[in-house]
């Protein structure tokens, strides 16, 4: 796989398995929408979407395919209006994030700001963990698409590019879990910053578990960017690095491999009370695995960090457990040192992954994973990401790492 794509794969198989089955979105905002309004359609799903029974107008569903996922445009429990909209899942054999999404193409206008996206949600018997998410990319594929008013798989054909050769970058991203169970209406809020060169941000809110989750009133507006303090240095900067709170801090990337688990263990920890154990899953075919915490990168311009983790493998094969940090810019993502791979039945042992970060990047990610499914056990614990001080390339006065291209570009 081309590596501008890997960050991408990584974290967002649902989301680019929902866009290959997304309609053309015509009735989205294009370039242009003034600030301070809402950039959605239809942000109260009171308009349907016509000839079809239940869909709302300008909105999409995840596609899993699955029986045991249910959405629908509710008419009894709803915030305002007269529809609000849900998601019903009834089993996690099969670990998918199920979400309503729409996607917008955004541009020079909104470039330098932040994108804020709030939407009331309600909960209903969870049991997992439901969310809001933005995502900004840069996606030749998908901004054509929506131009031409076709398919994403269809545009995909017309430029000449196959799924695993896709010109796409994350450049923004924040996604806020809750996994209360009952819940009245609860305005949630997230915020990313809208790099130059983005030409797609989608919203999301889906759940990641079972139970049910209802959304209603969404908005997407732009504001002035808020600029981040810098970043301190010699401090854990990952939230529950132990994993001894309720989870909510940590993204996970699952593929929907079944029987798959990434789950708080309290039986084995490194320290505290707490771990993270991985185990288990059918496919023929192995992907990586793991968990992730996002920061916006520019905090760490011209800085030298480090990942690191503790890390207890059980007969483990074939799943080459490792820690590292991706950092991306819209031009494609940094070139960094290839990352040690461990395995087999090792003691509670330190990793770690050392990376300088050049002007530009517009997001670091944190990553502690391993490829699954694979025989055996693997627990992480006492997870860290810290700033180590001034990046090798300032002190020595020599040229920033670079970053590598997108493969061609349509603008």
């Amino acid at each position: 796989m081309p590596r501008p794509a890997r960050l991408l794969w990584l974290l967002l198989v649902p989301a680019l398995l929902a866009a290959l089955s997304a309609p053309p979105a015509s009735t989205a905002p294009k370039p242009g929408s003034a600030a301070g309004r809402n950039l959605l359609s239809n942000p109260g799903f009171e308009d349907g979407l016509p000839g079809h029974a239940w869909m709302p107008a300008a909105w999409d569903t995840f596609e899993s395919g699955l029986n045991t996922v249910f959405f629908g445009r509710d008419s009894f429990l709803v915030h305002d209006g007269t529809y609000a909209v849900s998601v019903a899942n009834l089993s996690t054999l099969m670990p998918m994030f199920h979400n309503w999404s729409q996607t917008i193409i955004v541009g020079p206008e909104s470039w330098g700001k932040d994108l804020t996206f709030t939407v009331w949600t309600r909960s209903n018997g969870l049991d997992g963990r439901a969310y809001v998410l933005i995502q900004a990319y840069r996606d030749t594929i998908q901004k054509m698409a929506i131009r031409w008013g076709v398919p994403r798989d269809t545009a995909m054909t017309r430029l000449g590019f196959v799924p695993t050769g896709q010109p796409i970058v994350l450049t923004g991203y924040r996604r806020l879990y809750f996994s209360d169970q009952e819940t009245d209406w609860v305005k949630r809020e997230v915020t990313t910053h809208i790099a130059p060169g983005t030409d797609i941000v989608s919203v999301r809110g889906g759940i990641f578990g079972t139970g049910q989750v209802l959304f209603d009133d969404a908005a997407l507006g732009a504001r002035p960017t808020v600029a981040p303090p810098p970043a301190p240095e010699h401090r854990n900067l990952i939230a529950d690095p132990g994993f001894e709170g309720n989870g909510n801090a940590w993204d996970y990337s699952v593929p929907p491999f079944p029987g798959l688990k990434i789950e708080r263990d309290t039986l084995v920890w490194h320290g505290g009370r707490t771990s993270i154990h991985m185990h288990g899953g059918k496919a023929p075919f192995q992907a990586r695995t793991g968990m992730v915490q996002l920061f916006d990168g520019r905090p760490f311009w011209g800085k030298r960090l480090r990942v690191s983790a503790w890390i207890r493998c059980d007969s483990l094969r074939n799943g080459l457990p490792y820690v590292k940090i991706f950092a991306t810019t819209p031009a494609g993502e940094l070139v960094g040192p290839p990352a040690t791979e461990y395995g087999g039945t090792m003691p509670w042992t330190q990793i770690g992954y050392e990376l300088d970060i050049p002007p530009g990047v517009d997001l670091v990610s944190a990553w502690f994973m391993y490829n699954a499914p694979a025989e055996g056990d693997l627990w992480f614990d006492d997870c860290s990401l810290e700033v180590l001080g001034p990046a090798d390339y300032v002190q020595n006065k020599t040229t920033p790492p670079g970053t590598l291209p997108l493969p061609g570009a349509v603008n």
